[in-house]
């Protein structure tokens, strides 16, 4: 993995089960295309509802979520294509075996309104539907998209249409997450009128360190930010990797600072002062506080200031491009950064080039009270809206039910399907991902009893493949380097990502208001540019102050005030 975009699209395909990571691009694995990342409980949820015969007519359809329709339903689709998308030469995301299983299923007929795999195109082909009012039964929005088309009356009500026709696999992937934080996302008033994708936990950043340095120079693994400090001085001046040149560089950083899911960003370094920038929280007092602005984050910039000017950060870190890093990694030249659990991929480069390479996550640095404090992703972001005229719209319910019987291989038949090619789950009609909140956590378990038992009697088909990579590396370590990758990330990454020692702080808001969407670009500017001039000694320290009363100034306490009112009308 050699390009800032291939570790972008890494994310949300591979919990949909591939042997390579992708974030919302097609993913493959070996056998199937859609081999979740949730427990064996996606099967035992489902499988009561999926072996219920599909009855007939309108009193079995109001009870049964997979319910085969008497007479074919047809349903329009508006939807983001795929790129990419590994189909068999004459299949297209129109036409494929993954649109026929839902089809034939259901007996339901899905027309694709329109399809643009450009996520701009795709959204001026939402935006001048919604301006029309036009659009199609089905599609997936995002969240102002949403907004504004609940706000002007054009969303099915899916409140009582999710409770009788949603599958048990389905509510359990929602109910998963606590006090409904997903599913509240597609509400409005006491009234659902849409379906949100889930972000799962995990995405947050893990101390990615060569542990062979470590051993080289006699140091231990670290935990607080003083030993974190003290190995990467080791590293950048102790030769850790032994060649006799002083050619290792520190602490890799990246100009975006801090991100959701960011490569070498800095938010473990902020969060352990207890900085959470670009988060909105709600103090005692009832008074909304942006995360970039506190004392906290002041004092983080400091150290990170001092850091830099120590050399103990990448000095060329400014000018460096993803592609800049992701080389310094896999030639060796770097031992340690700041990644989420599925960097496995991109640490599987340096080990390719140098089999001593050693790589091991953590969840440090701790902070003064022994947590690792997270700020957990967005809940959501894509929202599955279905038009308020729909003559069907129980039928978006069935669809994703049948979808993800597939997707996660619990239906024999699925597992047939584009067998052995390596065809991407997003081929399904509806690009919807859905997850369990510990979905990379809770397969841990799983992982162990086969390494210890050497038995894979019972195991999901979905997880099979994972099962075989981790039993590969396991018995001869390194030697696949898609093994290795895999176990690297699903097994030893993800398990560090459920450590007893996280402390999640969650934000009060994750939505956006009408200033930010006015004037976020402009305050987003003097935040990143504030904090790159302190960080590496371009401005004072007391910088951050001038920097606070300006935010404030030119549309923060506007944001402010817009998500207090937000708050209180929930």
């Amino acid at each position: 993995m050699n390009t800032k975009k291939g570790a972008i699209l890494l994310c949300s395909a591979l919990l949909l089960g591939m042997t390579a990571c992708s974030n919302g691009s097609n993913g493959s694995n070996g056998s199937n295309a859609g081999n979740g990342s949730n427990a064996s409980s996606d099967a035992s949820a489902s499988a009561s509802a999926s072996q219920q015969p599909a009855g007939s007519g309108a009193a079995a359809l109001a009870d049964d979520p997979f319910g085969k329709y008497d007479d074919t339903v047809t349903v329009s689709l508006g939807r983001q294509g795929v790129s990419g998308n590994n189909l068999p030469s004459g299949d297209t995301l129109e036409s494929n075996q993954y649109l026929k299983y839902v089809e034939d299923r259901l007996n339901v007929k899905i027309k694709y309104d329109f399809s643009v795999e450009d996520l701009e195109a795709y959204n001026q082909k939402v935006t001048l539907a919604i301006a029309s009012n036009n659009i199609p039964d089905i599609m997936v929005v995002d969240e102002q998209q949403f907004q504004r088309m609940a706000k002007a009356g054009m969303l099915a009500d899916l409140t009582d249409v999710y409770e009788k026709y949603a599958s048990p696999l389905i509510k359990e992937y929602y109910s998963s997450y606590t006090g409904d934080r997903v599913l509240n996302t597609g509400r409005i008033g006491d009234k659902l009128y849409a379906l949100p994708n889930t972000n799962i936990d995990g995405n947050f950043q893990l101390l990615w360190m060569r542990q062979d340095w470590l051993q080289h120079l006699n140091l231990q693994l670290p935990k607080t930010m003083d030993d974190l400090k003290a190995i990467i001085k080791a590293f950048v001046e102790k030769d850790p990797d032994g060649n006799g040149k002083p050619d290792t560089v520190g602490l890799l950083g990246d100009t975006t600072i801090v991100t959701d899911g960011g490569f070498f960003t800095f938010d473990p370094i902020f969060n352990a002062y207890h900085s959470y920038p670009k988060s909105w929280f709600q103090d005692a007092e009832g008074n909304i506080v942006y995360g970039s602005t506190t004392p906290e984050t002041k004092q983080a910039l400091g150290v990170l200031r001092d850091m830099y000017a120590q050399g103990l950060i990448d000095k060329e870190f400014l000018t460096r491009k993803w592609e800049d890093n992701a080389g310094l990694v896999s030639s060796g030249r770097a031992g340690i950064l700041f990644a989420p659990w599925f960097a496995g991929w991109a640490m599987s480069d340096a080990v390719k080039a140098n089999p001593k390479a050693d790589w091991v996550p953590l969840a440090v640095p701790l902070d003064d009270a022994g947590k690792r404090n997270i700020v957990p992703s967005v809940p959501s972001g894509s929202f599955l809206v279905v038009k308020k005229q729909a003559k069907n719209p129980e039928a978006a319910l069935k669809i994703l039910n049948v979808e993800y019987e597939g997707i996660r291989l619990i239906d024999p038949a699925s597992q047939e399907l584009y067998k052995g090619l390596g065809v991407g789950w997003l081929n399904y009609p509806l690009n919807l991902q859905l997850d369990f909140q510990d979905s990379l956590a809770r397969d841990v378990p799983i992982y162990d009893k086969v390494v210890q038992d050497k038995d894979k009697t019972g195991l999901p088909a979905r997880i099979l493949p994972r099962v075989e990579s981790v039993l590969k590396n396991k018995e001869n370590p390194k030697q696949d380097m898609a093994a290795y990758a895999d176990s690297l990330a699903f097994y030893t990454a993800a398990a560090v990502t459920g450590a007893k020692e996280l402390n999640k702080v969650e934000p009060a808001y994750y939505g956006k208001t009408e200033t930010m969407l006015k004037r976020g670009a402009n305050l987003d500017k003097l935040e990143n540019e504030t904090f790159l001039k302190i960080i590496t000694g371009t401005s004072p320290l007391d910088e951050f102050d001038s920097f606070v009363s300006t935010w404030k100034s030119i549309g923060g306490n506007e944001v402010a005030k817009e998500i207090k009112e937000a708050l209180q009308d929930k």
